[in-house]
């Protein structure tokens, strides 16, 4: 709605601009900008900070009740070596043996006793018993050495056999230790 004036107020009149030929109003032309350009990512790539080194597992060597793990070979340490001797951890064997030359038995005391050459070193043992193998061949004696390895400190039997090598068998692991064949040398060396 359009009211008249009211007394006393006054108003302008109503203009409106001429325009002139010379002085035309023509539209703006559209300025378009040509797109921003990408730069390229350098050339030379940042270095990544460096990941941190997974820290190392702790080796597991003794079951949560208090069992040696041993793997498939151990360091072994018998009082009649100077270095600790390798070993393998035979859960088929019933009985550990070890490898020996030069076997000779011998009397002493009135004792049955045995003398050979096992790592270079010649040895004089008391026979604990003779066994007979299962594959006919000669009887075998059976001796007891002092083995360390490990924790362990035991006095056990061993069978002496022609040849090189240790086997610790059932008879030295058995109700102290298990063995996990996948790995070796768990057991640090003992000095």
């Amino acid at each position: 709605m359009i009211y008249p004036p009211s007394q006393g107020e006054t108003t302008a009149p109503k203009t409106t601009p001429t325009s002139t030929p010379s002085e035309s109003v023509l539209p703006e032309p559209e300025v378009t900008l040509p797109p921003k350009a990408v730069e390229p990512p350098p050339l030379i790539a940042k270095p990544e900070t460096p990941k941190p080194k997974p820290k190392p597992q702790p080796v597991v060597r003794v079951t949560p009740d208090g069992k040696l793990i041993l793997g498939r070979e151990e360091w072994v340490m018998f009082p009649q070596a100077n270095n600790p001797v390798k070993a393998t951890v035979d859960e088929g064997a019933a009985m550990s043996s070890i490898g020996v030359t030069g076997l000779t038995a011998f009397e002493r005391d009135g004792k049955e006793w045995v003398k050979f050459k096992t790592g270079g070193k010649q040895v004089e043992l008391p026979v604990e018993r003779w066994m007979k193998p299962k594959n006919g061949q000669d009887r075998e004696a059976v001796v007891k050495l002092r083995a360390k390895l490990g924790d362990l400190n035991e006095l056990t039997e061993f069978v002496l056999k022609a040849g090189k090598g240790i086997v610790l068998g059932v008879n030295f692991i058995r109700d102290v230790a298990i063995v996990d064949t996948k790995r070796q040398f768990v057991q640090p060396k003992v000095k």
